[in-house]
């Protein structure tokens, strides 16, 4: 059969860590297709979803192709839920045909970690050039009362490319952020890392960072954490699903 393969996240957007999400974005798929999850598309035969926050619209969104027989995957995406019993999580959970969760100990789904840990990006980063550096979320810092330093070096998760956000994030010694890929990413540098969390998403990293309050974090850049085993434990992982995902699309292909 022809197979169509259909990789969707959410691409238009100016927050950087969901434009770099993809597997599409890091590996090479002949004839492959990628395009936003919230558009509507053409029928596709596999459908590969995320990563992001996405999972429990992944019954919802236009560009979701529930037709008979499509195969669905998703992709590091965030699985954690909000609520005890969530209807649009159940929906998503009997959609999918394979589900690979970027939350660490999620008892539905295996870890997978965001494929932007593939970026060469990560592979020989600059040396730091500033103690701190913040990477600050441009749609909550000002909600969650954050006040950052005029003298400390920032960049939002709205503004530039993942390689802009990588070199920034490399640029320090220790790496604040309310970021998800903020903190992702900077525990991938290997650099030093506090997670000032808005959310439930932000609890369940492979290896965590340390943790402070909107109104104390300045007091707790002392207690900042590295992984320098992160990187090499989140590309193992991700090849090995990657794999996964090859023999599901080869099945297809043959069928």
């Amino acid at each position: 059969m022809t197979l169509k393969l259909a990789f969707k996240h959410l691409r238009n957007t100016e927050n950087t860590g969901d434009r770099y999400c993809c597997p599409y974005d890091y590996f090479d798929w002949p004839d492959a297709s990628v395009e936003d999850i919230r558009n509507k598309s053409d029928d596709y035969t596999v459908g590969v979803y995320g990563g992001g926050k996405i999972f429990g619209g992944l019954s919802e969104y236009e560009g979701v192709i529930q037709s008979p027989g499509t195969t669905h995957i998703a992709w590091g995406v965030g699985t954690l839920q909000r609520f005890l019993i969530s209807r649009r999580y159940s929906r998503a959970r009997r959609l999918m045909d394979l589900v690979g969760s970027r939350d660490y100990g999620d008892r539905h789904f295996p870890w997978v970690p965001c494929v932007s840990c593939m970026s060469e990006g990560f592979d020989d980063p600059s040396a730091p050039e500033h103690d701190v550096v913040f990477y600050y979320h441009g749609g909550k810092t000002d909600s969650q009362g954050i006040t950052i330093p005029d003298d400390m070096p920032r960049l939002g998760n709205d503004r530039g490319n993942l390689d802009e956000a990588l070199s920034f994030i490399a640029s320090g010694r220790t790496v604040v952020s309310n970021s998800y890929h903020g903190v992702y990413w900077g525990l991938l540098m290997k650099r030093r890392v506090l997670c000032i969390p808005f959310s439930y998403k932000f609890s369940a990293f492979r290896k965590p960072p340390a943790y402070a309050k909107p109104q104390d974090w300045l007091n707790k850049l002392d207690t900042a954490v590295a992984h320098p085993d992160l990187l090499s434990l989140c590309r193992d992982r991700t090849l090995e699903f990657k794999a996964e995902v090859d023999a599901v699309i080869a099945k297809r292909a043959q069928a």
